[in-house]
This record gives structure tokens, sequence and C-alpha cells, in this order.
């Protein structure tokens, strides 16, 4: 988040799952290997339902003071930079 220019970032919920899977699945922080393999690499069913999602919004919430926005019926992850 430091190294940003943006004072926020916004991702979709869905993207920062299927990131989050697959860089623990691979072992690697390392973004550019994280984004080429996010198309072959899929999150199991368990992982990809509603109930899910709300319990990582919650933990969002609460951890990272995150915000959730609903744009175009799709759920974004809002997180603002501090100082």
């Amino acid at each position: 988040m430091n190294s940003t220019k943006s004072k926020r970032i916004s991702i979709k919920l869905r993207t920062l799952l299927r990131y989050t899977y697959v860089s623990y699945v691979k072992k690697t922080t390392d973004i550019s290997v994280i984004r080429g393999l996010v198309p072959r690499v899929r999150p199991p069913a368990w992982l990809t339902n509603q109930y899910y999602y709300r319990e990582i919004e919650r933990v969002l919430r609460d951890k990272f003071d995150a915000k959730i926005e609903t744009r175009r019926q799709l759920r974004y992850v809002v997180l603002h930079k501090t100082r």
C-alpha cells in the first residue's frame, strides 16, 4: 500500500480471493507470477460461495478497515492509504 501513488485501491472481491488462493497454493508473492497463474488455477467451490465471501468481507472490515462497495452488481473492496 505504501508504494502506491493513489490514496485508495479498489479490487473486486472475487479477484482478491482468486489472487490470494493462487498466492497460497503456489507459495509466491510476486504479483506478475500470480496474475499469470490466475486463469489456470481455480479455487475450490467451497471457497467461492456467498457465505465465504461474506465472511471475507467481515474480516477485511475488521482487520484492514476496508469498505465494501457494490458497483454494477459486483462487490469491490476499497482500501484507503493511511499515513
